[in-house]
């Protein structure tokens, strides 16, 4: 699975902008000229994340978008939503199939537990973590990432004999 273009830009722009946080307010033109990209498409995602409160936009003069939430509040699971949406990444349609399996079937199961994973994961990690890594700071080290990974991995065995009880059921 891969994020679109527009989830890609929102992080580097929420990012680019919890990291300058001397700066008051941004403008779309400079957000998007420190990254390289078009200003008109880089407007339409702000508009997304303003809509969403993860940005603050302000008219006149002195106008511009600030955060809307302090970076440690950002995660980067609150950004994805904004762009890919909250909906089940796969749905079966039982219907269509005719099949009977409905909560015991493992193929849903299955995907169902690995998007719970990586919401779980995504929400662990915010603008100010990435800040904090970006800076030298890591409060994220190798390991903490690895126990992330390990406690996944504890819940995968414990949720895989889950399935295998699942599985029997289905036999």
């Amino acid at each position: 699975m891969r994020y679109s273009q527009s989830t890609e830009l929102a992080i580097d722009s929420l990012f680019y902008m919890a990291a300058n946080s001397q700066l008051a307010d941004f403008s779309v033109d400079d957000v998007a000229a420190a990254q390289h990209v078009s200003a008109s498409y880089l407007a339409k995602i702000f508009q997304q994340l303003v809509k969403a409160g993860l940005l603050r936009s302000h008219r006149g003069s002195k106008g511009g978008y600030a955060l809307g939430r302090a970076p440690s509040l950002i995660s980067l699971r609150d950004v994805a939503v904004v762009f890919e949406g909250a909906s089940p990444m796969y749905e079966c349609n039982p219907t269509a199939k005719m099949c009977m399996l409905g909560p015991k079937c493992l193929i849903t199961a299955t995907f169902s537990e690995a998007e719970r994973k990586m919401q779980e994961v995504l929400s662990k990690v915010t603008l100010q973590d990435i800040v904090n890594h970006a800076a030298g700071e890591a409060k994220w080290t190798a390991s903490q990432v690895a126990q992330v990974g390990a406690s996944a991995e504890k819940n995968e065995k414990i949720e895989n004999s889950e399935v295998q009880k699942v599985g029997h059921v289905l036999s």
